[in-house]
């Protein structure tokens, strides 16, 4: 009987997982296809590409918005500013910021993007924390 059932089941399951698939004739319902393209609203920092990144009001990533930003960062006591061109941060300056093992904090200002239609709008300016503390607290 157990085994009567378990085929039961099994042969029940096939027909259900057949019956999900989407045929070539049949449109794809239940796949969100439109995407919303909006206003720039905010720039966020991508730290493994070492970039910035712009997103729209609806949430939508923007990897080419950004044309030009200004970076202070201090390193050791030593305090770097830089003007890029473009989204990526200098190559020499990643080199100086992946190398270190301590809390870093970027400031990112002056950041100029460009929208859809071709306008060049400022973005508000913003800081970045990066990094691990080095001392341990124990509690």
């Amino acid at each position: 009987m157990k085994k009567n059932l378990l085929f039961f089941f099994l042969f029940l399951l096939s027909l259900c997982s057949i019956a999900q698939e989407a045929t070539e004739n049949t449109p794809t319902r239940g796949t969100i296809t439109v995407q919303k393209k909006g206003r720039l609203h905010s720039v966020l920092y991508d730290d493994v590409n070492f970039r910035l990144v712009c997103k729209d009001v609806y949430g939508n990533i923007i990897d080419t918005a950004v044309v030009a930003f200004d970076l202070n960062v201090t390193i050791k006591g030593i305090a770097y500013a830089e003007k890029d061109a473009g989204c990526f941060i200098s190559k020499t300056m990643q080199q100086r910021l992946s190398r270190m093992d301590g809390i870093i904090v970027y400031m990112f200002s002056n950041i100029k993007a460009k929208e859809k239609d071709g306008t060049v709008v400022s973005l508000p300016d913003f800081k970045y924390q990066a990094g691990f503390s080095r001392e341990q607290n124990d509690y």
